[in-house]
Order: C-alpha cells, then structure tokens, then sequence
C-alpha cells in the first residue's frame, strides 16, 4: 500500500473514534422574556433573551398577527450569546425569537390602558359637572363610571375619547367619582378615582359671572320668572329669588347663601293648588303668584298683598283692565273685584305693603297683561301649600262672600 494512503486512512480512523468518543453536539436554545410583561400603554418593552451555547449571529424577532407569525426586528447576538428588542407598548403581543438553528418559547406582553379624565363645567352646589376624558387604546376594554353608588358605562369614540355627564346636580361640599376599566383579553385593569370640591358662593345685588348665570338658567327652569339670562344679578333676579325663597319657607333675603344653594338643588315646580284649566293663583301666606296652563305652574313671580291682609280671598275674574300708568301709579292693572287689582308697581317688598291689591315688579306687568284677557279666573288663596295649616280647599274658597264694600282700595 502506497505510503500517502496508509497516512490518510490513519487520519480518518482517528477522527471518527474522536467523534465518537466525544458524543453528538450540543443542540442550540433560545431564550425570550419581556421586561416589563405588563407594560404602561406607549413605553418601551424590552424582550431579552440569550443564545446556549453562546455565538454571534443574526437574531429575528417575531410577532404573532391573525394566526401567521410577522418579522418585528432582526439584531446581532453578543460575543456572550445574549441580544435585546425594544418595541413601543400600543397592544398585547405574543413574540418568539430565531436564529438560523433554534426558536424561543413564546414570550407574552401585556398593555396597562392609558386612561386620563378632568372634570369640565361649573362646580356649584346644583350645576351639571361632566367629564371628559380619553381610553387607550380604545379597544382596551369596557369603561365603567361610579357617581353616588350608581355605575353605568361609558361611550367611546373610535379614538377612545369621552365626555359625560358626571352628575346633573352636585351635591354640597365634594363630588366623587371612580372610572374603572373592564379588561379585554391581553389588557390589564386601570381605574381612577376622582374628586372636586364644590362651591356655595355667595351671591347678590351686583354679583356677575358664571355662577350668576347657572342661577338665573336654573331658576328660570322652575318657572320664576325673569327679564333674561344674563349672568347679571340685578333686580330681576333678586325678584325671582325672593319668589323661590318665599315658595321654599326660606328667609327672603335676595342673597344666595349655602342653605338656598342647598335648597335650589332639590326643588322641582311647584303645584297648583287647583291642578286643571288656564288661571292665576295667588298665594297671600308666601306672597308669590303662579300663573298656571292645563294645571301646570308655568310661572311664579314675587308679589306683595294688602298689608292689613285685606286683599280678598275667593274665586275672582278679571272684569277690567287698564294698560300703562294710571294716577296712583299703576301700572298695567288687571281688576278681579272692586277696586282691588294686579298691577305693576315702583316697590314690591317681599312682605304685604300695599293697600289691597296685588302688586308686581313694573317689568313683569306687561306681560302678564298680554297673556290674560277679561273674563281669567283668579284665585286669591290663604295659601298653595298643600301641607300648610293655612290650606283650605279652593272649593271652600269658592264659596267665600265677595268684600262690601268693594271700593277703590289704591296700590
């Protein structure tokens, strides 16, 4: 045998007993983990793994969509086998990572939503308050809103936004609110609990403002009545709150105070005390006039009544009006019997003063002489309140002789 082939055949046979002697190679593993796994919606998860054994080479990262795995990112292994991805937290995520020899178990990332909320609107005892806010990613889950034990959810806009109301009427002192978010799958919970501290202010004469204006739109959707809604506390409000103040037993001051806010809160219109047909009731005990339609109180404006208590209770009609001023000063008067009348008039204080008749604040009488011809019903009452010891039912009243004399009695 030729001495270059007996050199390689030792050779082969040397090789193939070190082969044998050392055992099959090592399999090579890769491993994946994210840290955070559940990660705050748009930071940073970093899914970090190592090579076993250890080598440099090409490392893709990728993500499971719609049943089929996707290239996220390809890096470089380190000398020490290990390799990094950074990817932006917008939705849950299942990776692996491979190399040309191996593939990581799945790695699996968590999204913590984003939920932010600020309370909009006027934070007085009575107002609406909203809130408005945004979830995301929208499809994060269900989002649940708690105001004074009541939960309900809440709408989104496909960009996860919302604004609703949080309360129609604040309660005294503080409102408090929680939002909580039911997960969907991949999500984890968030909630907020939020609260605001609400204001009492004190307002009257001269006061200007939201507050103002929340009060005149307030008090005009009880029914008391006055010029507009300006924002402006002038005379017409001070008469409207004296006609609220008087209809709810409190001191008829004009001046809003924590108590009357407190009141203002709860009150609904009042009812009339005859619940049927068009007339005017007049209540002598709280000095305010409703002006009712199909039974309902649609107005209620301050008056003041005889000073002696002489202005007449009954069942009365209107039989004579007098537009614009008269000679004592009048003004727009509507007689119900004798010479006892509604009119406007230059002073109206919150308590009887005049001499018999019904007077109204001067910019009111117009309109209530516009509204009603000859021939209205007018109910002058002890009072409308039906729970008062000075009810009486307005059949009783009905029957009630008329006054002798029924003379002209002046304002």
């Amino acid at each position: 045998m030729p001495k270059q082939r007996i050199v390689l055949w030792a050779f082969l046979a040397a090789l193939t007993w070190a082969t044998i002697a050392a055992g099959p190679a090592a399999a090579e593993t890769v491993s994946l983990a994210p840290a955070p796994e559940t990660a705050p919606y748009g930071s940073v998860v970093r899914l970090a793994g190592a090579l076993v054994p250890a080598r440099q080479t090409q490392v893709e990262l990728l993500e499971l969509e719609s049943g089929s795995w996707q290239l996220v990112s390809a890096v470089q292994s380190r000398a020490n086998g290990t390799f990094s991805f950074g990817v932006t937290a917008t939705r849950p995520g299942v990776y692996v990572a491979r190399t040309d020899a191996a593939e990581s178990p799945q790695a699996s990332v968590r999204i913590r939503p984003a939920l932010s909320a600020t309370f909009t609107g006027l934070a007085v005892v009575g107002a609406p308050l909203r809130l408005r806010g945004r979830l995301r990613p929208a499809d994060a889950g269900t989002l649940e809103l708690t105001v004074l034990g009541r939960t309900r959810t809440v709408a989104l806009d496909a960009q996860g936004r919302f604004n609703v109301l949080a309360s129609a009427r604040l309660p005294a002192r503080r409102l408090r609110v929680r939002l909580a978010v039911t997960p969907a799958a991949g999500y984890a919970a968030v909630g907020r609990r939020m609260s605001r501290p609400v204001a009492a202010p004190r307002l009257g004469l001269g006061s200007h403002g939201r507050a103002v204006r929340f009060l005149e739109r307030r008090l005009r959707s009880l029914g008391y009545v006055l010029r507009g809604v300006d924002g402006r506390f002038a005379w017409d409000t001070t008469e409207a709150l004296y006609a609220f103040q008087k209809v709810r037993g409190l001191s008829r001051s004009g001046v809003m105070s924590a108590q009357v806010w407190r009141a203002l809160r709860k009150a609904r219109t009042p009812i009339a005390a005859v619940p049927r047909g068009n007339h005017i009731e007049v209540d002598k005990a709280r000095q305010v006039l409703f002006e009712v339609r199909r039974g309902r109180v649609v107005r209620i404006v301050h008056v003041s009544t005889g000073a002696t208590g002489n202005t007449p209770i009954g069942r009365w009609r209107v039989y004579r009006k007098t537009p614009g001023f008269n000679s004592l000063s009048m003004y727009y008067s509507m007689y119900f019997i004798g010479g006892f009348a509604m009119h406007g008039y230059h002073s109206v204080p919150p308590w009887p003063a005049s001499h018999g008749c019904v007077r109204l604040p001067n910019w009111f009488a117009p309109g209530l002489y516009a509204r009603w011809g000859h021939g209205t019903t007018v109910w002058v009452l002890p009072t409308t309140a039906r729970g008062s010891p000075l009810w009486r039912w307005p059949a009783a009243v009905a029957r009630m002789p008329a006054p002798r004399p029924a003379l002209p009695v002046g304002p």
